[in-house]
């Protein structure tokens, strides 16, 4: 064993580095290698504080997962954006949940996960407890640091073709400074997600919109809204109305979606989600439609392959030029 790791859930000695960009746990602050005594008969080396991270825990992935994962196939990143609070980590989990029980994705199934951990993690608390009652996700803390915690989902359709999702889990905070501020160093996480992401969704939260917290949450919403269409170009954007098991003035609604479109954006769609089932389950329903609808959108935006001409196409060995 070289050390000790002062956070939670981290286990160098086993894994190597779990926090962001610290693959040398020498480079890590958090990390406390062990006082050794003195020994002539064995030299310490420069190697034995040298840990490389396993490109595969289990939990959520940083930058240094994300390129492993991409150096093996392409990968489709949905951001996942709205204020603190708005439901966007209890909506990952009731997706998890879904699929785990065998909802579908369009033509995909679920089909593994390089964070299963991460997953369970959330989806715990939307599990039923021994009382017979649920909890919800805990707030995503805004110490994360500059890149969210991104978890990972792979699909499989009917001819066994595999798709490889990964989904922002991100503090709702990164997004209240970049409203007000893109270049705010607290949002620059919000800004790696409005710059990578190939799709949005963006969390209205009914229940707030219902309350006293009307006002803020609106200008909240709009704001947000305004800063994804920001060079959004081809990306579709959904708007999720969470929390829809709460009623509101239907006019709200009509505000807010005329606020996003009243300059052009090319896909756009809303899905009204909870995580409460709803009438015939159209709110679960809906968890899994937007994610249809950006995956379906992100295929018609691809480019089709050229085909290749060839002397003789029975074999590819005669026909290479």
């Amino acid at each position: 064993m070289a050390g000790n790791c002062v956070k939670e859930n981290c286990y160098p000695e086993e894994t190597g580095c779990n926090d962001e960009g610290c693959g040398v746990l020498t480079d890590c602050p958090h990390y406390k290698p062990h006082q050794k005594i003195k020994d002539e008969s064995a030299q310490q080396t420069e190697a034995d504080e040298f840990y490389i991270r396993m490109p595969w825990t289990g939990n959520a992935m940083g930058l240094k997962d994300l390129e492993y994962l991409t150096s093996m196939s392409k990968v489709t990143i949905v951001g996942i954006a709205g204020v603190a609070s708005a439901g966007k980590t209890t909506f990952l989990a009731t997706l998890y949940c879904l699929l785990r029980h065998g909802a579908k994705l369009g033509q995909y199934r679920f089909a593994g996960s390089l964070t299963i951990t991460g997953w369970e993690n959330i989806a715990w608390y939307l599990s039923w407890k021994a009382n017979n009652s649920i909890q919800f996700p805990p707030h995503t803390t805004s110490n994360a640091g500059r890149v969210p915690g991104l978890l990972h989902l792979r699909l499989q359709d009917e001819n066994n073709e595999q798709r490889d999702l990964i989904f922002t889990d991100a503090p709702g905070e990164w997004f209240d400074y970049w409203s007000f501020n893109e270049k705010d160093d607290n949002a620059a996480g919000a800004l790696w997600i409005h710059t990578i992401a190939d799709a949005f969704l963006l969390f209205a939260d009914c229940d707030m919109l219902s309350g006293m917290q009307l006002g803020k949450a609106r200008k909240q919403t709009r704001m947000v809204a305004d800063r994804i269409k920001q060079g959004l170009g081809d990306r579709p954007f959904g708007l999720i109305w969470s929390k829809s098991d709460v009623a509101i003035d239907p006019d709200i609604k009509i505000q807010i979606s005329a606020h996003i479109t009243n300059s052009p954006v090319k896909h756009y769609k809303e899905f009204e989600t909870s995580v409460r089932e709803g009438r015939g389950g159209e709110f679960h329903t809906n968890v899994c439609n937007s994610i249809t609808w950006l995956l379906s959108v992100i295929d018609e935006n691809r480019n089709e392959l050229p085909a290749i001409a060839s002397y003789e196409p029975k074999d590819l060995f005669l026909s290479i030029r």
